[in-house]
């Protein structure tokens, strides 16, 4: 009777290692996304300033670049906020819930990206129509 009760403590000891091992990851993610916030917030802010300081409200395709900026930094702070309220979380509905606030800011993310890329290739079509071509 010792020796079962001896494996059952040791994989009880096991079971609160690991979860104690999966929530410090679980916070290490939780800090990546808001050091990813933060470096979204610095992008925004520059490429704003850029954006006016510069005049290209008439360039779509500079609109749509700091469109996607802005659309993407929300879908980041979204998934930052939900996971950081994920942790120690033991209600299962709320679990769920900022589960699917993560996946919608992700959504955001990858929308503004896309939208970026399209503003990108904007910016580079104008570009391309102001060179002269060299005339043989």
């Amino acid at each position: 009777m010792d020796y079962s009760m001896n494996i059952n403590q040791k994989g009880k000891d096991y079971s609160d290692h690991k979860s104690i091992k999966i929530l410090q990851l679980e916070k290490q993610v939780s800090f990546g996304l808001w050091v990813q916030v933060l470096g979204q917030i610095i992008e925004l802010k520059g490429l704003s300033e850029l954006f006016h300081l510069e005049d290209n409200s008439n360039n779509i395709g500079e609109q749509q670049i700091l469109t996607g900026v802005w659309i993407r930094t929300i879908g980041q702070i979204l998934e930052a906020v939900s996971v950081s309220r994920q942790l120690g979380e033991t209600d299962l509905v709320k679990l769920f819930q900022e589960q699917q606030l993560a996946i919608t800011g992700d959504l955001l993310v990858s929308l503004g990206s896309a939208y970026e890329v399209i503003g990108g290739i904007h910016v580079l079509e104008e570009e391309a129509a102001k060179i002269t071509r060299i005339v043989p």
